[in-house]
């Protein structure tokens, strides 16, 4: 048809040529080739610009992936594991990152700087950045991408690093040459199945890049390209030609690791760099060909660097504002490192460092709006982060029976056994000997040897560090192991009895018999039920007794558990450990040092008070959710055969009086449950809990609250002792909820001030109010403080003595307790003694009580009192006319010329707290009452009489005597 198309504009003229005259056709053909030229022009003018203007949009539409690509990583590279956000949510990786040392180091000089070697070998090599790992000037080859491979051990800080090279190249700051970066788990790549193309690998992670040119493979544009592979050691990379076939073409589906080294190769996308990390064990996997670049990195090799992570975290407190509780604990810590301390030598890997940190968070910035938090949930959660679903692997290899190659198992049967029998034999240090006893001594097979290599490289130094006892171990030549945290050698050894690691010769025969004749058992009973219709003999039927050997196991079984439950009961309640400080003090100690006169020999032994604490806290469902994800799995009729023995045993335990700091760590054991009702039945036979003297900190009140808020509302204690615990008016804050289940509250002896009366009277005007005494001696309330205190007599139907003595008090607050007094009807006893109430004030109060209908005692000794005041006071406490009942006024040790019935309980006080108040004022108070004493023995004429004064003059003088001591030798902390 195209003959009988229309003719153009040239072939009309020409057609129109042949028939005009020469002259005309010339004029016409010229114009109209013009007329074609302009158009000819324009077509290409408006094919140029349309060029130009997809070339703009495809530019436009590149630019928006990259932003699409660089919002996506940095909204995954910035999501904070759940082990991050337990902090409260403080923390970013932008405000904690601390750049670890990272040298480049061939790991055939040295199979790698150990994070615990000498500070020398590390310091002799330059550092470098993260900048500088592809530095331009170590690429030979223009043309191809280099091939950087990174290593380290466990915890040095491999994947941090990579979460922060990839935010920061998503903020514009880091490889500004790469125009598009690529980051890969090797595990999730280990776990693909199906053949995949290079390109829909990526667009199966990245589907914004799925028709990215950078990936093509033409012309050089995968030069702006870096792919990031972290974690090699879990992949299974083979190089030889023979098993994995060459391949340059992105498009081609191949194997997740033969997409991987044909990039190493250089045969797939040669222009694109590569950054690989690894472990140690599997820096061999890839040939040195390959690689253009090793960087070792090797943790914080020195103290700044270690403060500077501890200020980014500890210092991100309060909403961001920083403490100064943290401050101090910072301080604490660094004096503690400068030491070279256990704690030093640990800090040296990262990881250890988030484990110092997430303890003294847990110890000392616990609130009550924060998450329930665990010291056995911080280390399964640091267990988690490091060694989260890993098994055991030879060259990315991974066996088929997974529940037994579990990393974690393997650390348990190995470690966790070296762990358990250094807490039985109170040892926490061990020779080159025992390792290799406990560790990998009975391997045999040529597969166990190789797991037993991969082991020692990668993990064991993550747990176990050499230290020298110089003269203490001379078999050893002074050199021995220990764990690198203290407190870790009793989590695993608690790990490793929980899991039913520590099993008898009898149990393991037991259930080895049990399960093969468990299999054989059904076969067994069908044949003879089929002969025994053809052969009626009853013989068969002694058969039936296979049946009995799985019920013989499970026998077995729970004895089993029952001796868990009696070795956490033994554990718990040593008596050589009564006198130790509570379990929660230990561990911060462990952290921030013995501050004060250290010992001349360190020993090797210690108390293991966390062990059965650990086991405990091993029960919790929580902890065993995350066990099972490592691979360590504890069933729930386990948990419940233990709990139901080890419930009997803390019952009995609890009925007996235990040390305030062995109260307080089966307290801490009962947190750490996390079991409500196993908590409120010890609890129910527990009838006074005396915390006195013991620190309480932030997750003490905290633990303390929780444990009895598990009791019912209608348990209550008869005393809850809380004198000389450190009390601040922001821990009474915590300790709310427990003041609801005590009848006797004691916070004499703390640092309580004005503002703490505030919560004081809201606790007692509840309307279920139960404390009938509350004692506040030695606190400095003053008459501010009172004044808000007093305003709860009025709506409170529970108090019945109150104890005011050395509060600061002055006439001010006599005067108003006076006047409130007739609005509480129910007080018997009050005590404002060692204040500053004068002559007026004091009788006006004695006054007041005697108009009371129910007080009986009134404490006002080591007041502003003059002798008439006194003679005053006793006159006024004498019996009511009408009513016949008498006020007992304590003034002094004497009453006129008679010594005061009530001398000894005076004396008794004073002596107790003398050397804690002010020595002047204690000393001139003692004076007069040996004044007094001498004055009224020459009053008496009677022998017997006589006697009794110097009695009790002997008494003031040994106290005056002890006075003078003190003050000459320097002891006591003189409250003034």
């Amino acid at each position: 048809l195209w003959r009988f198309r229309r003719p153009s504009g040239t072939e009309l003229l020409r057609w129109r040529c042949r028939v005009s005259p020469r002259d005309v056709c010339c004029k016409l053909h010229t114009r109209a080739l013009k007329k074609s030229r302009c158009l000819i022009f324009l077509k290409h003018l408006k094919y140029l610009w349309y060029i130009t203007l997809l070339a703009h949009s495809a530019h436009k539409i590149a630019i928006s992936f990259m932003l699409i690509h660089k919002q996506k990583l940095t909204l995954w590279f910035s999501h904070l594991p759940q082990e991050e956000r337990q902090f409260g949510g403080y923390f970013s990786p932008e405000t904690m990152h601390v750049q670890p040392l990272i040298l480049e180091h061939h790991p055939d000089e040295d199979r790698g700087l150990s994070p615990f070697k000498e500070k020398t070998s590390i310091a002799t090599r330059p550092s470098l950045t993260v900048e500088q790992l592809f530095d331009a000037n170590n690429n030979g080859n223009k043309a191809r991408g280099l091939n950087v491979l990174v290593y380290g051990a466990v915890g040095t800080g491999k994947s941090t690093v990579v979460r922060k090279l990839v935010l920061d190249w998503c903020a514009g700051s880091v490889f500004s040459q790469f125009k598009l970066v690529l980051p890969f788990s090797c595990e999730d790549l280990s776990h693909l199945s199906k053949p995949t193309s290079l390109r829909d690998l990526v667009g199966r992670k990245y589907m914004h890049l799925r028709r990215t040119p950078y990936l093509s493979g033409d012309y050089d544009k995968a030069k702006d390209v870096l792919f990031i592979f972290n974690g090699m050691e879990k992949m299974k990379l083979d190089f030889r030609i023979g098993s994995t076939e060459l391949c340059s073409d992105p498009n081609e589906a191949l194997s997740s690791g033969a997409v991987v080294v044909n990039l190493l190769r250089k045969y797939l996308l040669p222009e694109a760099s590569i950054l690989v990390t690894t472990r140690l064990s599997a820096v061999d996997m890839v040939p040195k060909k390959y690689i253009n670049r090793y960087v070792q990195i090797c943790g914080f090799n020195d103290p700044d660097r270690q403060r500077s992570y501890f200020t980014s975290r500890l210092l991100q407190q309060n909403e961001g504002k920083p403490g100064k509780a943290a401050e101090t604990l910072i301080e604490m810590l660094y004096l503690n490192l400068q030491r070279e301390s256990q704690l030093a030598t640990a800090c040296f890997l990262p990881s250890y460092c988030w484990l110092t940190c997430a303890t003294l968070h847990l110890l000392h910035f616990t609130d009550t709006k924060s998450p329930i938090r665990t010291l056995t949930g911080i280390y399964t959660s640091f267990m988690r982060l490091n060694f989260g679903g890993e098994v055991i692997t030879v060259d990315g290899n991974v066996s088929s029976q997974e529940q037994q190659n579990s990393l974690m198992l393997y650390v348990v049967r190995t470690v966790g056994k070296l762990a358990f029998d250094g807490v039985t034999n109170k040892r926490s240090s061990f020779s080159a000997e025992e390792l290799e006893q406990w560790v990998g001594g009975k391997t045999k097979t040529d597969e166990e040897l190789q797991q037993l290599a991969v082991f020692r490289t990668d993990v064991l130094d993550f747990f176990l560090v050499s230290r020298d006892y110089h003269g203490m171990d001379p078999e050893s030549d002074g050199k021995r192991y220990v764990f690198t945290v203290p407190a870790m050698q009793e989590y695993l050894a608690a790990l490793y009895v929980v899991l039913g690691e520590n099993k008898s010769v009898l149990e393991k025969l037991t259930k080895e018999v049990s399960e093969a004749l468990g299999q054989a058992s059904e076969d067994i009973t069908s044949l003879l039920s089929i002969l025994s219709k053809i052969i009626p003999f009853r013989i068969f039927a002694v058969f039936n007794l296979l049946k009995l050997f799985p019920k013989l196991f499970e026998r077995v079984s729970s004895h089993s558990k029952g001796r868990i439950a009696n070795t956490m009961a033994a554990e718990m309640f040593r008596s050589e450990d009564s006198f130790n400080e509570d379990v929660l003090d230990q561990v911060e100690q462990s952290l921030l040092g013995v501050h004060g006169p250290q010992p001349q020999e360190e020993t090797y032994t210690r108390a293991f008070e966390l062990y059965p604490i650990f086991m405990g806290g091993l029960l919790h469902y929580g902890n065993r959710r995350m066990l099972d994800q490592l691979g360590c799995s504890i069933k729930s009729q386990t948990v419940s055969q233990i709990t139901r023995a080890l419930r009997k045993h803390l019952i009995k335990e609890s009925q007996k009086k235990q040390p305030p700091e062995e109260l307080m760590d089966l307290l801490v054991l009962l947190y750490e449950f996390q079991n409500p009702r196993l908590t409120a039945e010890v609890l129910q036979s527990i009838k006074t809990i005396n915390l006195s003297t013991v620190r309480m900190t932030p997750h003490k009140c905290f633990v303390l609250s929780m444990v009895l808020s598990c009791t019912s509302s209608s348990f209550h204690l008869n005393e809850l002792n809380l004198s000389s615990c450190h009390i601040t008016p922001e821990l009474l804050e915590m300790l709310w909820p427990a003041f609801r289940h005590t009848s006797n509250l004691n916070l004499q002896f703390n640092s309580l001030g004005p503002e703490s009366c505030i919560l004081l009277r809201d606790l007692l005007l509840e309307p279920n109010c139960t404390i009938k005494s509350i004692q506040l001696c030695d606190n400095y309330l003053t008459d501010t403080g009172i004044s808000h205190l007093l305003e709860a007599l009025s709506g409170n139907h529970s108090l019945r003595r109150l104890y005011l003595m050395h509060t600061g008090l002055g006439d001010q607050s006599a005067h108003l307790l006076a006047e409130r007094l007739g609005q509480h009807n129910m007080l018997q006893e009050l005590n404002v003694a060692y204040n500053n109430i004068g002559d007026s004030a004091a009788l006006t109060l004695v006054d007041a009580c005697r108009e009371h209908p129910s007080i009986h005692t009134v404490h006002l000794y080591l007041n502003q009192l003059t002798d008439v005041g006194k003679q005053s006071l006793y006159v006024r406490g004498g019996p009511r006319v009408k009513e016949g009942r008498r006020v007992k006024v304590l003034a002094s040790v004497t009453e006129g010329s008679d010594i005061s019935e009530d001398w000894h309980p005076i004396l008794s006080v004073i002596g107790k707290n003398s050397l804690s108040w002010d020595r002047g004022r204690v000393r001139e108070q003692l004076q007069v009452f040996l004044k007094d004493l001498e004055w009224g023995r020459k009053q008496h004429p009677s022998f017997w009489k006589k006697m009794h004064f110097r009695r009790v003059e002997s008494v003031v003088r040994q106290m005056l005597r002890l006075l003078e001591k003190s003050s000459d030798t320097g002891t006591g902390t003189g409250i003034k």
